[in-house]
């Protein structure tokens, strides 16, 4: 029996997810993908579908996808270091994650999602109707993407997207407060270096950096003491699907116990490195 191409079942699992979320009356929009063709060069051969939920009717689509026989593989905790999607898995279409945000946005998921929500379009996806984003909607959504990929990733649809619509994309990053996500997916960070989130995209924008960075970036750029704490709460905290991935296996007590410990290790010699830079760095400064 000859399988089905990937990048087919990619499309035929969008027009089911469509599907699905009609029948539960869920507004979704499906982003990336098949849906930013236009601003493509060539084929992008996309392995997963992704869609974003409006954000109250997120444990509605949840509890519908389960009911067709999805079944969840990661969830937002675990699924990225933002927290803004879970993966799910089903034995007939690809993998798809399901978005409850769009990291980069400093306004609220809910008056993003709306905002994206009152200008959205449809296409047509394996012949079903689908909800997709604007057309600068969709600039703005796979550019802030490139900007999480450490310099391996450029934005083509900012490359190929028409000059009199790219006023439009820039309006739209400061409307929804994610200036420094898309200036970081251009190549234009360094002009928001006052910007709240300015060290976490300069650290997901660019090559190297090591953990401590991370999280380092993630807590000055956390709003408020509660969020903050959330975020120091993570990053002592074992990603279980990360460790059942790289062992093969569902990891056992002992694993994770061990894995937490060389957490700690790492953190450790990572906080080392950096006061000894630090140090470096002054003595060098005291001797000129």
């Amino acid at each position: 029996m000859q399988s089905v191409p990937v990048w087919a079942r990619v499309h035929l699992t969008h027009a089911a997810l469509q599907a699905v979320a009609d029948e539960a009356r869920v507004d979704i929009l499906h982003i990336k993908g098949p849906t930013d063709a236009a601003f493509r060069a060539a084929v992008h051969d996309s392995t997963d579908a992704d869609v974003l939920v409006r954000p109250e009717q997120l444990e509605t689509f949840v509890r519908a996808l389960r009911a067709r026989g999805w079944s969840l593989y990661s969830d937002f905790d675990e699924g990225s270091p933002f927290g803004h999607a879970a993966n799910y898995q089903h034995p007939s279409w690809t993998w798809v994650d399901v978005h409850r945000r769009i990291p980069g946005f400093r306004e609220s998921p809910e008056t993003v999602f709306d905002r994206l929500w009152r200008e959205r379009g449809v296409l047509a996806i394996a012949h079903r109707p689908c909800t997709v984003l604007s057309p600068r909607g969709q600039v703005l959504v796979q550019t802030m993407h490139v900007a999480r990929s450490h310099g391996y990733d450029q934005s083509e649809t900012w490359q190929q997207c028409p000059e009199q619509l790219k006023p439009q994309v820039r309006a739209l990053a400061e409307e929804l407060e994610g200036q420094a996500a898309f200036a970081a997916g251009i190549g234009e960070l360094e002009l928001h270096r006052d910007d709240p989130d300015y060290a976490l995209w300069d650290y997901w924008s660019r090559e190297g950096g090591d953990r401590l960075e991370e999280w380092r970036a993630r807590f000055r750029s956390a709003e408020g003491f509660r969020a903050r704490m959330r975020v120091l709460a993570r990053a002592t905290r074992v990603n279980r699907t990360h460790l059942r991935i790289r062992l093969g296996h569902e990891p056992t007590g002992r694993e994770v116990v061990a894995e937490q410990f060389a957490r700690v290790g790492k953190a450790a010699g990572s906080a080392g490195r950096a006061l000894a830079s630090r140090l470096r760095g002054h003595d060098d400064g005291a001797s000129t």
